[in-house]
């Protein structure tokens, strides 16, 4: 077995390199549009700052939307060297459709909050959130006095 270093760990990770995904959407007349985009791996530090790029100065003031609008931002790009958004400004340019299905793929490839693997893991081990909540329902309520 090789030695694992910090080289190793982010070879391992892929971070700096780009997956290609396919995105899903519909269009204006409601039909199904797809097409491929590539999502940059980013390391841990780049997701915690992403918001960085809106300079608020209390970051508990930062909105879901705009953690969303800054991982899509930071993460999806046209080719390599091209973004797909300009600024961060454009990412309010397409619909919300749009931007969801983006952060959805973004979210497969990078697993923003580690949930992925969690539930990896929880599957893995025979345990997965229906039979948790089967157990919570049977669970009997405490009575209010």
């Amino acid at each position: 077995m090789a030695k694992f270093t910090l080289k190793a760990a982010l070879t391992a990770a892929g971070v700096g390199t780009f997956v290609e995904k396919t995105i899903k959407f519909r269009d204006a007349e409601g039909q199904e549009f797809e097409g491929e985009v590539l999502i940059k791996i980013i390391s841990h530090d780049d997701v915690v700052n992403a918001t960085d790029i809106f300079k608020v100065k209390n970051k508990q003031d930062i909105t879901l939307d705009q953690l969303r609008k800054a991982l899509v931002y930071q993460t999806v790009y046209e080719d390599e060297e091209k973004r797909f958004f300009p600024k961060i400004s454009d990412t309010g340019t397409v619909s919300t459709e749009i931007l969801n299905a983006m952060y959805d793929i973004a979210d497969e490839v990078i697993d923003f909050s580690g949930k992925n693997w969690i539930s990896a893991k929880k599957k893995k081990d025979g345990v997965n959130s229906s039979s948790t909540e089967l157990e919570e329902e049977q669970l009997p309520k405490p009575s209010e006095e």
